[in-house]
This record gives C-alpha cells, sequence and structure tokens, in this order.
C-alpha cells in the first residue's frame, strides 16, 4: 500500500497500523523477536522506526549475481517476457505504472535489469541510512560462509540475543529455511531443474554502469560483489 501511495508514510494512521502489526508478530514483552523482511521494504526503515521507536536492524547483503540467480530460480523467472513480469509485479503491488515508467526512462527493459535495478537501488537506501547511524551493521552472505562461528556469534551478539546460543544456531545451517513452503529448495530445484538461469550480458553490463554512475556502489569480480558496504561486519 505504501508503494501505491508514498504520501502514505507521513500519515498517522499508517504508523498506528504497522505498530499494531509489529506488535501482533511480537506478542509477548518478555522475549526476543527477530524479524526478516524483503530488501524492496528498506525504503519504509524510517516507518518502522516511527511505529517502534529503538528497534535495531542489521542488513544482510550478498554479491549481485549469486543474489539474482537464486531470486531468478525460486520465482521461476527463466525466461518470462518483461510485459508478463510487469503485469505480475502491479497486481503484487511491487510497484506502480508511474514507477515502471520511471525505470524505462532509466533504461529497463527486461526482468534481469528490472531486479538488479532494485538490488541496488535497495542497497543504496541502505547506505544512505547508515551515513548517520554508527549502529548499524552489514552482514554478507559470503563472510557466512568464510566463517559461520565467528559470523553467528557476532550476528546474535548484535541483535541481543547473545552469543551463547551460537553453537544452537549453527545446527540451521544445513536446515531448509522455506522447508514448508513453495520456496523450498525441493520445490524450486523441481521447477527449474530443466532450466539454465543466468544474468543476460546485457544486463550485466547495464548494472555495473549504473552502479557507480547513479547509486555510488562499487561492484568487484565476476560476482559482482559490493566492496564499499558502509558499517561491513569484518569477514575475517
Amino acid at each position: 500500500e505504501v508503494v501505491r501511495n508514498p504520501k502514505l508514510m507521513d500519515d498517522p494512521n499508517t504508523v498506528q497500523r504497522l505498530r499494531a502489526i509489529l506488535l501482533f508478530l511480537a506478542k509477548n514483552p518478555e522475549r526476543k523477536y527477530f524479524i526478516k523482511i524483503h530488501s524492496f521494504l528498506m525504503h519504509i526503515l524510517p516507518l518502522i522506526h516511527k511505529a517502534l521507536p529503538g528497534v535495531r536492524e542489521v542488513f544482510m547483503y550478498r554479491s549481485l549475481k549469486p543474489m539474482f540467480i537464486s531470486a531468478k530460480r525460486a520465482f521461476n523467472l527463466g525466461s518470462t517476457p518483461f510485459c508478463i513480469f510487469k503485469r505480475f509485479a502491479l497486481s503484487a503491488g511491487f510497484t506502480t505504472n508511474e514507477g515502471f515508467a520511471a525505470l524505462e526512462r532509466e533504461g529497463v527493459d527486461s526482468v534481469d535489469k528490472y531486479m538488479m535495478y532494485n538490488y541496488l537501488h535497495d542497497t543504496r537506501v541502505y547506505l544512505d541510512e547508515a551515513i548517520t547511524r554508527s549502529d548499524l551493521v552489514a552482514y554478507s552472505y559470503e563472510s557466512l560462509i568464510a566463517n559461520p562461528g565467528n559470523f553467528v556469534a557476532h550476528f546474535l551478539d548484535q541483535i541481543g540475543v547473545g552469543s551463547e546460543l551460537t553453537d544452537l544456531a549453527l545446527t540451521a545451517m544445513n536446515e531448509d529455511s522455506q522447508k514448508n513452503s513453495w520456496l523450498s529448495k525441493k520445490d524450486v530445484n523441481e521447477r527449474v531443474k530443466k532450466v539454465e538461469i543466468n544474468l543476460e550480458k546485457e544486463a550485466e553490463e547495464f548494472v555495473k554502469r549504473l552502479a557507480g554512475e547513479k547509486f555510488g556502489i562499487e561492484l568487484e569480480g565476476d560476482r559482482l560483489e559490493m566492496i564499499n558496504i558502509a558499517n561491513q561486519w569484518n569477514k575475517n
């Protein structure tokens, strides 16, 4: 709803509704809760802070190319025409006709470019937030794989849970977090096992150019790793 009408960000009723939703999810004030939101909701961070002042957050990210391939596999977008994808995105409330028109003026004319553009945009929202926030910490998927123990201990401490639960948390490393949904690894693999998922060359060149020119994000290597993420947890 806020995506369709950004003016709602300043509406007191919107703040009250979001507060009610968050408190419904986190019913017991004696417990600690961790709520994961999708990156396309990054722009409502100020709204979340209005609804629940003092809430803590962390930013989780991944190199652009493997993140793109994972998402495209999960949503089975291997060869989806852009016109079909637009109808889906509009009906799901991801954007508006005006939003698509603005993206097309930027050169977004394919599913690959749309997804990569939004990853950059969402990351820019975090970078802007981090300018005045020394308490924010960013964690990369690659640093989790490189050093799971230190990653989990630091992450748990950051969200106020306590690093003494590190060993317990690590037991979930090989579990399917989407096991009971249509995004489970088994279901995704069944849907796309015969489909090759790649990032179009034109889209890759597009994102390399736009990352620096428009979003101030530095990319490195074939995986398109973002290397200037503010407040990045030391992967070593």
